[in-house]
């Protein structure tokens, strides 16, 4: 199956040690073609996302949403509690509906949801978009403005939703990077 991004792409960017893979388990229910993307892509792990397989404090961080909430003494909706923990955004969990694909993030200090991306490709995608905005900054600090259009354009050209709302998360950290936070 050809997706938005390539496995090879991924490593690319953020290196073989920086790519978790999940194998397909035909006893989870998992959405379907977010097990194959996960199974045969992966999820990057870098200092903007951490995966939910990397320890935090020495613990591996919960698969499940509820159970992570219960450990931060958050209070989690209980149609979400058995949401699968894909891992951090700088300072939001980012959750996975298994039933639909959609990845959601939580904010840090909220218990309420926003819905940042329609699937997991997008989410990858978007990832492997911000760095290269940030490589791209980093080398030439001047041009933030232009890589910051580019990003924008090439994020909402596979899926509107990450940038639709000017308080998600990708437009904060869009806007740290314009800032020269990054």
């Amino acid at each position: 199956m050809k997706h938005a991004v390539s496995s090879e792409e991924v490593i690319r960017l953020f290196g073989l040690d920086g790519v978790n893979y999940y194998a397909q388990d035909s006893g989870t229910q998992l959405h379907a073609p977010t097990a194959d993307f996960l199974a045969s892509v992966g999820l990057p792990t870098d200092q903007t996302f951490v995966s939910r397989s990397e320890p935090e404090n020495g613990f591996p961080t919960p698969r499940e949403l509820g159970l992570l909430f219960d450990r931060q003494s958050r209070i989690c909706p209980p149609e979400q509690r058995r949401w699968a923990v894909l891992g951090s955004l700088v300072t939001a969990v980012i959750a996975l509906d298994p039933e639909t694909g959609t990845v959601h993030a939580y904010p840090e200090g909220e218990d309420t949801s926003q819905l940042l991306h329609r699937d997991v490709e997008s989410f990858v995608f978007t990832l492997c978009a911000f760095r290269r905005l940030v490589d791209a900054y980093t080398e030439d600090e001047d041009e933030v403005e232009s890589y910051a259009y580019e990003f924008r354009q090439s994020v909402t050209g596979i899926d509107p939703t990450p940038l639709a709302d000017e308080d998600t998360e990708w437009n904060r950290l869009l806007d740290e990077v314009l800032e020269g936070m990054w």
